[in-house]
Formats: structure tokens, sequence, C-alpha cells
């Protein structure tokens, strides 16, 4: 989880390991709407991803949110990931845009 500096919940990051791929992991994170726009999902980001290849050693970092979501697909090119596919979901309760598929950004080590 994060906090700015006034103590106020931003949202929250994680870095969890991939079932199918022990060297590589699946980013994500989630925030408040007050704090889009400020770069913190950038930030926050930029430190899981050093921490993966750095620390933890993985040969791959991926991320997948809506095709729509231009601020998400943002932050994943801001950090240098790739866009890798787009593929359409199954949901029970689409969300609006939802037709539009779900897109995959990974990152390796530079």
């Amino acid at each position: 989880m994060g906090y700015d500096a006034d103590g106020d919940w931003l949202g929250w990051w994680c870095l969890a390991v991939d079932e199918t791929d022990e060297a590589a992991a699946e980013l994500g994170y989630r925030l408040r709407r007050t704090a889009w726009g400020h770069g913190y999902a950038t930030e926050g980001s930029r430190v899981l991803l050093d921490h993966a290849f750095e620390t933890l050693g993985l040969q791959r970092v991926w991320a997948q949110t809506m095709a729509v979501n231009t601020r998400s697909r943002g932050v994943m090119e801001r950090l240098g990931m790739r866009h890798v596919r787009t593929y359409q979901g199954e949901w029970e309760d689409p969300l609006p845009g939802a037709w539009r598929g779900e897109v995959v950004y990974e990152i390796t080590p530079s």
C-alpha cells in the first residue's frame, strides 16, 4: 500500500509470481481516483520493477488492463513495457468497453 506525504492512502501495488513461469511476475496497481495523474502509479511500479529484476532476478514482468484504459496503458509504456497481445476475455458482468478486449504488456531486464 502507498501513502502520500500527508499520510493519505493512495492505493496499492503488487508483484505476483507467475504460476506458469517462475522467472516471471505480474505487476498490478490500483489507485484512488484522487491519486490519478500525479505519477504515483509509474513511481511505485518502477520500484517494483527494480526489485523484480535486481533483487529477485526475474526475467520478465507483465501487466494487463482493459484496452480502453488508456491511462494505465500510458503507465506501462512510460515504464518501458511493450504491448505483446490483445485478447477477448469472457466476463459474467462486463464493464463498459470490455468488448474491446484486454491488453498485455511486458518488460525484460535491460
